[in-house]
């Protein structure tokens, strides 16, 4: 009788699995690789301030059969629960490859996290090139007279800006070493101080200004700090007015600190495809439709490997950008946020993600499909 009881349960659990596959879509039927690739006829060139167009890969020169496997990838990745939510792959200023996993979808702001260090980055070149900063050889304590600093010593007296843009700064800070819930991290004793800007200003330094990379998102809030008072403008309010509006960037949400300031080593939500933007600029060397937003020149230094990096192996450090030499460049962001640059083979790559940083196999997932599949696919 047991026995009988026992099968009937098991054929009951079966039928129940065999109804649940059917009303449950496979991921590949959710998200078909047909889909991934685009369609369309490249028709020249263009500025996607108003919306990007789309082509099939074959169209500027790139193998569709092998982008399709960035798809497939992915939907492997998702089934052992890595948390994807984007991919979008851009050539020749065309969509050729797009797709949103889980719940996102191309209208979700989505957190870039540190990405926005780059955001700031730009707007550094921006307000130097109009004038309202003089130099990046000026020094960062110049900026806060109103400011009473502890362990104040003639090398933190020479900090200056470009030291900042380095992360080359020498402060006793971090961040990389501990989970950013850790109380030992100083991003997370950062985020809970009363006076962002103060709390970085008084860390005593560990290396000589220009000399160390160390990774700190605090120096970067400090960079907009110095945006803010030079301009007169919040740091968020002059990206609108100098960056966001001229790409056609309308929708975004920056996080202001409880002084008033935009952070500025992140807390910036865009859309993927206005991620993208940013790239495109920068792979146009500042330029958009006839204006130069950022200067050229500013390009060329922040994609430049200007220090010995830590943590992101093959990876240099430019101003606020990270640089593998002589390949591309790339915004980063942790859970796995990314914008690269790849001027080679005039590419634009974004990912956003929602990464386990403790999982080698998924921080590097952004890296192992650029170089496997999607440089690879260009012909």
């Amino acid at each position: 009788m047991k026995t009988t009881i026992y099968i009937n349960l098991v054929i009951a659990f079966i039928a129940f699995l065999l109804f649940s596959c059917e009303k449950e879509p496979k991921e590949d039927e959710q998200f078909p690789s047909s889909e991934f690739i685009s369609e369309g006829s490249y028709t020249g060139d263009y500025w996607p301030t108003n919306g990007w167009r789309t082509c099939n890969p074959a169209e500027v020169g790139m193998d569709a059969d092998l982008l399709k496997r960035v798809n497939d990838e992915i939907l492997l990745l998702q089934r052992l629960h890595v948390d994807i939510h984007n991919v979008l792959i851009i050539k020749n200023g065309y969509i050729v490859a797009e797709q949103y996993y889980s719940e996102y979808t191309n209208d979700s702001l989505h957190p870039i996290n540190s990405c926005t260090k780059s955001i700031t980055s730009a707007l550094m070149g921006i307000a130097l090139d109009k004038g309202y900063i003089e130099s990046i050889n000026e020094k960062m304590i110049d900026y806060f007279p109103d400011y009473e600093i502890e362990n104040l010593t003639e090398d933190k007296e020479n900090i200056t800006i470009e030291n900042l843009l380095t992360m080359s700064a020498g402060f006793e800070w971090y961040e990389m070493e501990y989970p950013y819930g850790d109380e030992r991290n100083s991003f997370y004793q950062w985020v809970r101080s009363d006076d962002r800007i103060q709390f970085v200003l008084d860390l005593p330094l560990t290396s000589i200004p220009g000399e160390e990379f160390n990774y700190n998102t605090g120096i970067s809030h400090i960079l907009s700090a110095i945006i803010q008072r030079t301009t007169g403008t919040r740091t968020d309010l002059f990206a609108n007015e100098h960056l966001f509006e001229p790409l056609g960037i309308i929708n975004y949400n920056w996080f202001i600190d409880s002084n008033g300031i935009a952070t500025g080593g992140h807390g910036l939500r865009l859309y993927p495809r206005d991620m993208a933007k940013i790239g495109y600029l920068y792979l146009k060397h500042g330029e958009w439709d006839g204006e130069q937003i950022i200067p050229e020149n500013w390009i060329d230094e922040s994609s430049t490997a200007h220090i010995q990096r830590k943590y992101i192996p093959g990876f240099h450090y430019g101003y606020h950008w990270w640089v593998k030499p002589n390949n591309y460049y790339t915004a980063v962001g942790v859970y796995g946020q990314w914008i690269y640059v790849i001027p080679e083979y005039d590419l634009v790559v974004v990912f956003t993600n929602n990464f386990n940083e403790e999982e080698y196999l998924q921080v590097t997932t952004p890296e192992r499909l650029v170089n496997t599949y999607i440089i690879p696919a260009n012909w």
